[in-house]
């Protein structure tokens, strides 16, 4: 049985980041080519990249391990970052597939490789039980997600955390909480929220805001700071552990991501917050993680301020709203 960790020849060799042109997969793919490592991104959508990444356009969930050992074997790549999946409002057919399935030919075409990369995957920390109030999710917390998507990232992990201890991987595997920061999703609240002020900004009008809830408080770490730790992971050369939690450590109220945007973009707002319905979903959830691990064995801790974060996020929205909202003068 070949050793766990990564092989000599591979030590500068290229990083293949699947999901390379997703939302946290083209902040990775900068931040290694950053550090003068050839990237190469695998993902079906063509979206702006640093110049010198390069993109082999394919749907990493329809490559076969056949298939993806190929790629992985012309390649050589020394490190392997797992961020295909997209978001967590598909169906469950759709999860199921784009993360279980993705994730057990990756592991199994990294167990036919002759030279073995290092892999970073991508977890989340809704894998967790949810914590107690005031209580910080460590490494060893129980593992009982409430939710479809938490189980189905549990399930991934798990395929990867059992090739690392049966010695057929040498794999990291990153719980991510709550990541905010330039270019999130308007699936997730920041993004929801500043796609609706940045198009009231443009009609000069206040923006009409409703939402339910908006009691809980969690942990937000910026997309730029989960780049820093991925890159971290992949390139300590013995981490040991192989599980870390990455987060701002920090709880932060739900509301403050609304009223912080509000503030940041100084656009009028008419904001209606409508109670929960009674329920374990109805607010006053808290969730936050201990960093620890991370800083004392990877260097890493979260440099970027939530309220930086927020302000970030606002200045590209509404710069790349506006702009769209210019007439094409030239196509007169």
């Amino acid at each position: 049985m070949r050793p766990a960790g990564p092989d000599e020849g591979l030590a500068r060799g290229p990083v293949v980041v699947l999901g390379g042109t997703g939302w946290i997969g083209r902040w990775v793919c900068a931040a290694f080519a950053a550090t003068g490592r050839p990237v190469l991104a695998v993902a079906r959508e063509l979206r702006p990249l640093p110049d010198d990444v390069r993109l082999y356009r394919l749907d990493a969930a329809g490559l076969d391990t056949a298939g993806l050992t190929s790629l992985l074997a012309a390649e050589r790549p020394a490190i392997v970052v797992n961020a295909a999946g997209g978001y967590w409002t598909g169906s469950l057919a759709h999860m199921e597939h784009s993360f279980i399935e993705v994730t057990r030919r990756l592991m199994g075409a990294i167990d036919r490789l002759p030279e073995r990369p290092r892999v970073v995957h991508l977890g989340t920390v809704l894998e967790y039980a949810p914590p107690a109030y005031g209580v910080p999710l460590t490494e060893d917390a129980p593992t009982a997600p409430d939710t479809d998507y938490g189980r189905i990232k549990l399930a991934s992990t798990r395929m990867v955390t059992d090739a690392v201890r049966a010695g057929r991987a040498d794999a990291v595997v990153l719980r991510l909480a709550n990541v905010c920061g330039v270019g999130a999703p308007v699936q997730s609240l920041p993004g929801r929220v500043a796609a609706q002020l940045a198009e009231a900004e443009v009609l000069g009008r206040p923006a009409r805001l409703e939402f339910t809830g908006l009691t809980g408080h969690r942990d937000y770490v910026d997309v730029r700071d989960v780049a820093r730790a991925i890159v971290a992971a992949a390139t300590a050369p013995d981490p040991g552990r192989r599980l870390f939690n990455i987060g701002g450590g920090v709880p932060v109220p739900v509301r403050e991501v609304v009223d912080g945007l509000i503030a940041v973009s100084g656009v009028p707002a008419d904001l209606t917050v409508r109670p929960a319905q009674a329920g374990p979903a109805a607010g006053g959830l808290w969730s936050a993680v201990d960093p620890g691990a991370a800083a004392e064995t990877l260097g890493w801790r979260a440099e970027i301020t939530f309220a930086e974060s927020l302000a970030a996020h606002w200045a590209d929205v509404s710069t790349a709203t506006r702009a769209a909202a210019e007439p094409d003068w030239s196509a007169a």
